[in-house]
């Protein structure tokens, strides 16, 4: 099974765990969203699953995954979403990689 379909299998209220170089995180996806690849004039455009998470500590991440068809490339980035100096809330990126996606309800998918 690939991360494309671990990925495109998970819908709102579903458990999720995402594994990354350093801890594990646990949480509920509360709002899914997917483009599907497309040929522009300027090439192909990729394909995106976007899952954003909530975990039990009230933490938002954002689980942005950009994948094509034709060409054998993916790309799995993990956001964090808090309050920045200003006050107000914004994405930020974590430089986290992550090793590994799974449904803790199913097991681990390969």
């Amino acid at each position: 099974m690939t991360d494309t379909t671990v990925i495109r299998n998970f819908e709102c209220a579903d458990s999720i765990q995402i594994r990354t170089q350093h801890r594990t995180l646990t949480g509920v996806v509360y709002q899914c969203d997917h483009c599907e690849p497309t040929l522009t004039c300027r090439g192909p455009e990729p394909g995106e699953y976007v899952l954003y998470v909530a975990t039990p500590c009230h933490d938002l991440y954002r689980l942005q995954y950009t994948y094509y068809d034709e060409i054998e490339h993916t790309e799995v980035k993990l956001d964090y979403y808090e309050r920045t100096p200003s006050g107000q809330y914004s994405w930020l990126r974590t430089g986290a990689s992550v090793e590994a996606i799974t449904d803790p309800t199913a097991g681990d998918q390969p």
